[in-house]
C-alpha cells in the first residue's frame, strides 16, 4: 500500500521493543521497519526514545563510563550517518530518539533528518527525572520547531508530554504537528487522557511512539484511527526484549501508519 489521499501527510510509528545496550542490533532491527514504512507510503517515520542504546539510561547498573561510551555525536556519529543515508535513499523524513554526546555533555535527544540526509535540528528532553545524573536538560523555554516540506514539526520526549507549557511552547513557535518519542507506555487509561488534553490545549495532532503503543490524538481531543502492520504489543506491555527473545512471541512489533491533514505550505 503506497497510495494515500491527496493533501495528507502519512506518518509511520516504528513500534519496536528495545534490546538494552546493543546499538548495532537495535539499528539492524529497525532498518527493515524504516524500509517497510517507506514502501507503505510514509513521508515521515518516528522511532521511540533513545532507541539506539535501548534507553540504557534506565539501567543504573551500567557504569558511567560504559554508559557515556554509548553516546552518539550528531551529525558525525556512525549510527547517525547510517540513518541519514537511509533517509536519503528512501527519500523520507526520520525523527529518531538518540542518546547524544556533544563534547562532554550527554543529552536525551530527538533528532530530525530530512530526505537529503541532512540533520534538520534536534530537541533535548526537559523533564529528566531519574536521568538527571547522566543527561543534561534542555534550557528552560527552549522549544525548537523545524520547517520542512511536510510543514513545521515540533518534537518532545516522553515525560515532557505531561507539561502543557512544553507542548504549548512548540505550538506557539509554529509547530503544525507535534511528535512525542517515548519510552513510557502505560496503556490507554494513563496515556490517552493526557495526550488528548495536550491536543485540545494546543489545537495540534500529537503522534506518540513508545515501544509498545502507537497513539495519535487530534485537536478535538479524540484518538485518531491508525493502521497496524505486524504484531503489535498489547498497549502498555513490556518495553524490552533480551537477545535470546528476538523472534519469539514476546518480540512483538509493528509499523503503524496514520494519515493526517497536510499543513499549508
Amino acid at each position: 500500500m503506497t497510495s494515500r489521499p491527496d493533501d495528507t501527510l502519512r506518518v509511520a510509528g516504528l513500534v519496536l521493543k528495545w534490546v538494552r545496550g546493543n546499538r548495532p542490533l537495535n539499528l539492524a532491527r529497525i532498518e527493515p521497519m524504516i524500509r517497510e514504512a517507506a514502501e507503505r507510503g510514509a513521508q515521515l517515520a518516528v522511532t521511540t526514545e533513545c532507541f539506539l542504546d535501548g534507553y540504557a539510561v534506565r539501567d543504573k547498573s551500567i557504569p558511567l563510563d560504559a554508559y557515556f561510551a554509548m553516546g552518539e555525536p550528531l551529525p558525525d556519529g556512525p549510527y547517525f550517518r547510517r540513518l541519514a543515508e537511509l533517509a536519503r535513499e528512501l527519500e523520507i523524513h526520520l525523527a529518531i530518539g538518540v542518546h547524544e554526546v556533544s563534547g562532554v555533555i550527554h543529552y536525551n535527544t530527538a533528532a530530525l533528518i530530512d530526505p537529503d540526509g541532512q540533520l534538520v535540528g534536534r530537541y533535548h528532553k526537559h523533564r529528566l527525572g531519574h536521568e538527571v545524573d547522566r543527561h543534561a536538560p534542555a534550557p528552560q523555554g527552549h522549544f525548537p520547531v523545524f520547517p520542512t516540506r511536510l510543514g513545521t514539526l515540533g518534537m518532545m520526549i516522553c515525560a515532557d508530554r505531561a507539561r502543557i507549557h512544553i507542548a504549548g511552547g512548540l505550538a506557539d513557535n509554529g509547530a503544525d504537528l507535534i511528535l512525542c518519542l517515548s519510552g513510557g507506555s502505560f496503556g490507554p487509561e494513563k496515556n490517552d487522557p493526557g495526550l488528548r488534553e495536550r491536543s485540545r490545549e494546543t489545537g495540534r495532532h500529537i503522534v506518540f511512539v513508545p515501544p509498545a503503543e502507537f497513539l495519535v490524538t487530534g485537536p478535538d481531543g479524540r484518538n485518531i484511527d491508525v493502521r497496524l502492520f505486524g504484531d503489535p504489543a498489547e498497549r502498555g506491555a513490556a518495553l524490552l526484549v533480551s537477545e535470546d527473545e528476538i523472534g519469539s512471541a514476546r518480540d512483538d512489533h509493528c509499523v503503524c501508519l496514520v494519515d493526517l491533514p497536510q499543513a499549508s505550505q
